[in-house]
């Protein structure tokens, strides 16, 4: 649909070179792969990287890009059939792998483009492409031999591995909901108020009285449209996207990425049995949900037990106080507790705001050529860096969690 809609076309910087994967004469696999004449809508923020390069009178654009337009999401970016993925071994993925990576270095290096990058890796894939994850020691680690010979172990596997496919690791973070009570053995939350139950009871006042202010005191209700339901309701498709659109308009830095001609083709498409809107209306509209009374909400994807949140706008002159915090997060997750779905991913930024009401951080993963040598040389120094930062802040605010009782104030 984003390509069919042209909102991932040579025209939006996405050029379409999508590649397959073949053995002796048989598909075994894709990789999405795009000619990407910018770094919008990826969310691997790379801007720094593309300003040194010009200051250095080296061209960042073109580069090639093998991921999902405009879906900050982890998943399997090399692709394989199916029937074929249970007749290979781990040792044998791990092979077609790294030839992948070799293929789109030699592209890259053949036709003088800056560069080659997977984003949004699963941690196998990351690990296959540009070794395994380097982790800080913790305070009192250096006292365990074998926690440091471990540690050891794996940087050197990584050196090595970076210094035969050249693919730098990246390990990004974003703030994920978890289905897991770790009050009862990780279980999964039976309700909401459960889920309140493990912050402190500070917070939880806190919450309830932010939720009491948006569906008592407002009088605002918010309904879950799921699937083929979507349908039912006339013009609930082109109202979302004008909710998607007053976002755009309202921010500063907000980039439409997508078309009313993309989220029809969703609607209408098979796929729209992943698609959930979190629809926000005043509650005297009545039980029956009609297009016109919705003014704000988000578009979401729930696929393989995850809740992908995505888009959230509210129309001009109708925002309310904590709309958005009910929306994108007490909303969703009552319907994530509800449906017994095992985690929810609500997308890139505002980690302040989501670590606070109980999303932990979690390590994302990319993996990344640079053609031009001192470039090179210069992004791997700040991956190790940034790495480094990023992992320990991880596990500093994990340690923390609201959700066991511990993290900063709502405000």
């Amino acid at each position: 649909c984003l390509e069919e809609s042209r909102c991932a076309s040579p025209e939006t910087g996405w050029a379409p070179q999508h590649i397959s994967i073949l053995m002796d004469t048989e598909t075994i696999g894709y990789v999405p792969l795009y000619i990407k004449g910018n770094s919008m809508g990826e969310f691997i923020f790379d801007n720094s990287w593309a300003e040194a390069a010009y200051q250095s009178g080296i061209n960042y654009y073109p580069k090639l890009l093998v991921g999902v337009p405009f879906t900050p999401a982890t998943g399997q970016r090399i692709l394989f059939r199916p029937d074929v993925w249970g007749g290979f071994t781990s040792d044998g993925i791990a092979q077609i792998r790294q030839s992948v990576a070799t293929f789109l270095k030699q592209v890259a290096e053949s036709n003088q483009i800056s560069g080659a990058h997977f984003n949004f890796l699963t941690d196998e894939e990351a690990t296959d492409l540009s070794g395994p994850l380097s982790i800080p020691l913790r305070k009192g680690d250096e006292d365990d031999k074998s926690v440091l010979r471990d540690k050891v172990q794996k940087m050197l596997s990584r050196i090595a591995t970076g210094d035969k496919q050249d693919f730098m690791r990246r390990t990004s973070l974003q703030y994920h909901w978890q289905n897991r009570n770790q009050k009862n053995e990780d279980k999964p939350y039976k309700t909401f108020d459960e889920y309140l139950a493990c912050f402190k009871s500070k917070r939880r006042i806190t919450i309830r009285r932010e939720r009491r202010r948006v569906l008592e005191d407002e009088g605002i209700r918010v309904d879950s449209v799921v699937g083929d339901d979507i349908l039912k309701y006339d013009g609930l498709v082109e109202r979302m996207f004008e909710i998607y659109l007053s976002t755009v308009d309202k921010m500063i830095w907000g980039r439409q990425y997508l078309t009313k001609e993309f989220f029809q083709l969703l609607a209408a498409s098979e796929f729209r049995k992943n698609l959930c809107f979190m629809c926000a209306r005043h509650s005297s509209s009545g039980e029956e949900l009609k297009a016109e009374d919705v003014f704000a909400g988000t578009i979401n994807i729930v696929k393989d037990g995850v809740f992908f949140g995505r888009y959230w706008g509210c129309l001009a002159g109708k925002e309310v106080k904590n709309l958005h915090f009910e929306t994108c997060y007490w909303s969703a997750i009552e319907y994530c507790i509800k449906n017994g779905l095992k985690r929810m991913e609500p997308g890139a930024g505002g980690g302040d705001y989501k670590w606070a009401r109980g999303f932990d951080p979690a390590l994302v993963h990319s993996a990344h050529y640079i053609s031009h040598p001192g470039l090179r040389k210069a992004v791997r120094e700040f991956l190790n860096y940034e790495t480094e930062n990023n992992v320990e802040l991880q596990q500093y605010l994990t340690d923390r969690s609201a959700v066991r009782g511990g993290g900063a104030s709502l405000a």
